[in-house]
């Protein structure tokens, strides 16, 4: 009863508080530049034509961004990413899709989702764009059609950035009619093919919404694997704006429902959702910023959802909506360490989350032994295998980062370990003449092994690496930097303090991972 009671006063507060029409879904024409060019695309759905504004790249294989406009506007309404993409040589698209979200065509359809895909699809043909660099990013009804984007579409794209979205239509037909703007009559238009309603009557579809509302379609997790979705709201929207930051809350927890239903801790508690909506504020937030605005509450799970509710109302921040665009693309070569749920490689991740990382770590995965009898723990027998799927997966390659070494330092390899540093030195020969690296030149960087701790705390199978590893260090650093690439040693910081990281002398706690994360991180920038 406390909790339905609580909803009722922040409804009051909310309806009394908004603004009947927000100033980001403004209906203003852009001046565009002479770059762009208006384009007419033919919609597969129903033959009609949808124009849109076009910028192709001077330069090849660039990323393409699909803007999407508001919901009051249309593909003409300006933008102010525009000029950014042109400065930055980024392929740009404007589709219409339909318009302004107040006609059956309109708000969500089967139309609007083929005419985003089409015009997609015209940009790929014309543009000079890299299939695996294409970014949809869109705020408000924008942000309606870049949620549905990512449930529909049948594109590889990298990223989503859904600014202040709507993702339940048929929750917000009511908070709309309850704070009696605009949206609810449009709303009721888009899911009604009867042309009669006006500001005195209307009424809503509730089936045709829920049909037309991200929040009911079920998430397609086998193809967003190798995407990001980034969701963003001012916290006084719903307030000084005309959507609520429950629709990117609940959105946000309904998609890590359908990545994975036993997820605990990345879904966002009712009791943190209620204090942002009650008080516009969050007590636990942190001093981090976004656009020199302070961020209330952040949460991310895994490398694929990431939620920010910033101080600010219903807007986008467009200095912040292209950041993603540069992220890095890294390959990972590790052992146990890299493969841990909290180890090095996903602590990078999270300091990160706009990187894309594909990371082969394995445990007791080595440089060059058959550690077990295992082909599978070689890497140099692997490292084809590795460099192919990171370019699949990837579609590009920045970085590469190799931690091994521990597993070749075991007693069983003990008369074998002047192989290793030679065994490093074909493992990077093999990798500089693959044709991955050769269509990309990343930048390689060997990392040393951690410390291990004494025999006395060891296993029996490791008795003796400390001091092989030790010995080993020098010998990789050596190995390194006659080939021209960067080593980064997190050996001679960790020594030190070693015995209270790792309990077991090989695997340090997350405050050891973290650690080692962190000075990685220092050599990267």
């Amino acid at each position: 009863m406390k909790s339905v009671i609580i909803s009722i006063c922040i409804l009051l507060i909310i309806s009394s508080c908004a603004e009947s029409n927000p100033k980001w879904d403004t209906t203003d024409d852009e001046n565009w530049p002479n770059a762009c060019k208006e384009v007419l695309i033919t919609s597969s759905l129903d033959n009609e034509k949808q124009p849109s504004m076009f910028y192709t790249s001077k330069g090849e294989n660039r990323p393409l961004i699909v803007s999407l406009h508001t919901w009051s506007g249309n593909y003409k309404q300006k933008d102010e990413l525009v000029n950014t993409a042109i400065q930055k040589d980024y392929n740009y698209i404007h589709p219409n899709f339909r318009g302004p979200n107040n006609s059956f065509k309109a708000c969500g359809s089967s139309y609007v989702v083929q005419d985003i895909e089409d015009a997609i699809g015209y940009a790929l043909e014309k543009g000079n764009v890299d299939i695996n660099n294409i970014h949809i990013i869109g705020a408000s009804g924008g942000g309606h059609a870049t949620l549905l984007t990512y449930m529909k579409t049948k594109y590889p794209i990298k990223t989503f950035s859904a600014w202040v979205p709507i993702s339940d239509l048929k929750k917000w037909y009511y908070e709309s009619e309850g704070r009696d703007t605009k949206y609810a009559l449009d709303i009721a238009q888009a899911t009604s093919k009867n042309v009669g309603f006006n500001k005195e009557n209307y009424s809503l579809n509730e089936e045709e919404a829920i049909k037309r509302s991200p929040f009911y379609m079920q998430t397609p997790v086998d193809n967003r694997k190798n995407s990001k979705l980034y969701i963003y709201a001012g916290i006084h929207d719903g307030y000084t704006g005309s959507v609520p930051i429950t629709q990117s809350l609940n959105f946000y927890n309904k998609v890590i429902a359908d990545f994975d239903k036993d997820e605990k801790n990345a879904i966002i508690p009712q009791e943190d959702i209620i204090e942002m909506v009650a008080s516009r504020n969050f007590i636990k937030r942190t001093e981090d910023t976004i656009a020199n605005r302070q961020i209330h509450y952040q949460k991310t799970y895994k490398d694929l959802v990431k939620i920010t509710i910033f101080e600010g109302t219903h807007e986008c921040l467009t200095s912040v909506a292209l950041n993603q665009v540069e992220a890095e693309n890294i390959l990972t070569i590790g052992d146990s360490n890299g493969a841990k749920e909290y180890g090095w490689v996903n602590q990078l991740k999270a300091a990160h989350f706009e990187n894309f990382i594909y990371n082969t770590s394995i445990s007791g995965n080595t440089i060059g032994f058959n550690n077990n009898g295992q082909e599978k723990l070689n890497t140099l027998f692997n490292i084809y295998r590795y460099l192919n799927e990171a370019d699949k997966n990837l579609g590009a390659l920045d970085k590469i980062l190799i931690m091994l070494g521990t597993n070749d330092c075991k007693a069983v390899f003990e008369k074998r370990k002047k192989e290793i540093p030679r065994n490093m030195a074909k493992l990077l020969k093999g990798i500089k003449t693959h044709a991955v690296y050769l269509k990309y030149k990343p930048q390689i960087f060997v990392i040393s092994p951690p410390p291990c701790g004494e025999d006395d705390i060891m296993l029996e199978k490791y008795y003796g690496s400390s001091e092989r590893v030790k010995w080993l260090t020098t010998k990789l650093e050596k190995v390194t930097r006659s080939k021209g690439l960067t080593y980064i040693d997190i050996y001679t910081p960790l020594a030190p303090q070693w015995s209270k990281l790792a309990i077991d002398g090989i695997h340090p706690e997350e405050e050891g991972q973290l650690m080692m994360s962190k000075i990685i991180d220092e050599h990267l920038k």
